[in-house]
C-alpha cells in the first residue's frame, strides 16, 4: 500500500529499573483524520500524523529517502504486545514516483 511517509525514528537504550535493554522503531506517515460519532465524537478536516512500527533492519535504508516520501510499504502482521499489529518489514518507491532521468 502506498502512504507519504514523514519520517522514521528509532529510540533504543537501557531500561531505568536495569531490567533490560529496549528498542522501538516508528515510522510516521500523513493519514487523513476520519469522522467519528459515538461515545466520543471526532471532527477535522486534512490529515494527521499516524504510526507504524517499523523492523529496525529497514531504518538503515531508509537513510537515503529524502522526505516526505511517497512509498510502497511492505508489511506483515506480528504478535507485539497482545495484539496483531502491521510492521513494516521493506519498502520501495512506486513506478510513478520515480522521475525519468
Amino acid at each position: 500500500m502506498n502512504y507519504q511517509i514523514l519520517g522514521v525514528k528509532r529510540i533504543e537504550g537501557q531500561k531505568k529499573d536495569g531490567s533490560g535493554a529496549f528498542d522501538m522503531n516508528q515510522l510516521f506517515v500523513r493519514v487523513p483524520i476520519e469522522q467519528a460519532a459515538g461515545k466520543i465524537k471526532v471532527t477535522g478536516f486534512g490529515f494527521e500524523v499516524g504510526t507504524m512500527e517499523i523492523e529496525p533492519g529497514v531504518i538503515p535504508k531508509m537513510a537515503t529517502v529524502q522526505f516526505p516520501a511517497d512509498l510502497e510499504l511492505e508489511t506483515e502482521q506480528k504478535f507485539i504486545f497482545g495484539d496483531f499489529r502491521s510492521v513494516v518489514v521493506g519498502f520501495r518507491i512506486p513506478a510513478k514516483a520515480v522521475k525519468a532521468a
